[in-house]
């Protein structure tokens, strides 16, 4: 049973907020982040952490910048993050030798080390939404997702 038919037998009227498209997407953010804090036990890494961490495994030598920009946060938000994982361990900053005014990020060996373990975590759960909702849902929900770019 889900939550909404778990709130409806408690006798909660929803007010049809249960057929609006804001109302579920939240409760599936709500769920994807419990998922996440499930699977990510213990390793006290956030989704924008990791995001990041994949994002500049994939993109050696970008700039804060570049990570504000395609993740969508502040620039105060990207640099609190960053300097997390650097005191971490677990990236680093290097000045750009062509303008030393801006910092390249890197992973540490470290880095590395935790991001391997962290995929095999991530792989199991994008698999436990595999499972519950099929390969082909999600390929359908990440297409409509990714019209809201």
């Amino acid at each position: 049973m889900g939550r909404i038919d778990r709130l409806k037998g408690q006798g909660y009227n929803l007010n049809s907020l249960e057929a609006t498209f804001g109302f579920l997407m939240h409760a599936a953010w709500r769920e994807t982040l419990r998922m996440f804090s499930e699977y990510f036990d213990g390793t006290d890494i956030t989704p924008q952490a990791y995001s990041v961490l994949l994002l500049i495994d994939g993109n050696p030598g970008c700039t804060p910048g570049d990570l504000s920009e395609i993740m969508g946060i502040t620039s105060n938000n990207m640099t609190r993050l960053l300097d997390d994982l650097v005191a971490r361990g677990l990236i680093s900053r290097c000045i750009d030798g062509k303008d030393r005014r801006a910092r390249l990020l890197r992973l540490t060996d470290e880095g590395m080390n935790v991001l391997r373990d962290l995929a095999g975590r991530h792989a199991a759960y994008e698999a436990h939404f595999h499972e519950r909702l099929g390969r082909e849902r999600i390929v359908q929900l990440c297409d409509i997702l990714a019209r809201f770019d």
